[in-house]
């Protein structure tokens, strides 16, 4: 069964399988502490795909953000809410109850008082995460019992692939350096920074940070920024009202027609004919 819109209730704690999509904005009707000190008896698996959360384990609260996946064990508090400095925060759930050869699925290696913690950092894993989140909720809503079937074995793919990004980690770290230029262009999307004030920021030369950059990343800095400009876009197209050239200048582009032709290039779709296709249900986030 999913619940788009809503948060868990414990009527629905008895249930093998339950999922759906919780959104979350600053003052509406889900804007609120969840609070279950003894936890529930199933595991409780969560998605961060937009805005900011905080989760408190019992003995410190830690910031949750898109990409971030959370296992909550059975019987282990669950006690979380909207990032107050933040305005949104959405996350796919899934509650379940698991079958006997899951178990070794869902010992996850960072794990911190019976909370699970990965943070996916590819794009294509979060997408396909993401996906498996949504396939889940809609199989696991059928009354059909091939689907519900489905839902248990697409579910089974997911807690395997979850474990197979954690142990992705092992590879070698990206360079501190390069994650610092990383958040510095995340925290100021708008405004448009050379390449010589980022590596001014950590202390490189230009060629040797552009080098690096490439070499972490697959990408340059410059095309790299761009690509996290066009990921806001879609979800400041997707969740406001705002207009296409408001969009475009608190993303740093003064001129909207320029910003349209970057947003056309990268998703062969204009900003007006995404948000008309998101809204109608045609395109997948």
């Amino acid at each position: 069964m999913q619940f788009y819109g809503l948060e868990l209730s414990d009527r629905h704690a008895a249930l093998d399988l339950v999922a759906g999509i919780t959104q979350i904005e600053k003052g509406n009707y889900l804007d609120f502490i969840v609070d279950r000190p003894e936890g529930m008896k199933g595991y409780m698996l969560q998605l961060t795909t937009f805005g900011h959360g905080k989760i408190f384990d019992g003995k410190q609260h830690f910031a949750v953000k898109r990409g971030q996946l959370v296992l909550f064990s059975p019987n282990t508090i669950q006690h979380y809410y909207r990032q107050p400095e933040c305005q949104y925060w959405h996350y796919k759930w899934i509650y379940f109850h698991p079958k006997p050869q899951w178990l070794k699925w869902l010992n996850w290696t960072s794990c911190r008082e019976n909370i699970g913690r990965i943070i996916i950092s590819e794009t294509v894993s979060f997408q396909e995460i993401s996906q498996l989140f949504s396939k889940i909720a809609q199989e696991s809503e059928s009354n059909d019992l091939l689907k519900k079937e489905m839902s248990s074995a697409l579910l089974e793919y997911l807690l395997m692939k979850c474990v197979s990004v954690e142990n992705a980690k092992e590879s070698p770290p990206i360079d501190s350096r390069i994650l610092r230029v990383c958040d510095l262009i995340l925290e100021n999307l708008s405004q448009n920074f050379s390449v010589e004030y980022f590596a001014n920021q950590v202390f490189l030369s230009e060629s040797r940070l552009s080098h690096l950059f490439k070499q972490s990343l697959g990408v340059g800095l410059i095309q790299w920024r761009e690509q996290q400009r066009i990921s806001e876009a879609k979800k400041l197209l997707y969740f406001s009202t705002l207009s296409i050239s408001k969009i475009a200048k608190s993303l740093g582009y003064e001129d909207s027609l320029y910003f349209s032709k970057i947003f056309k290039k990268h998703t062969a779709l204009s900003p007006s004919q995404f948000r008309i296709g998101e809204l109608s249900g045609e395109i997948e986030m």
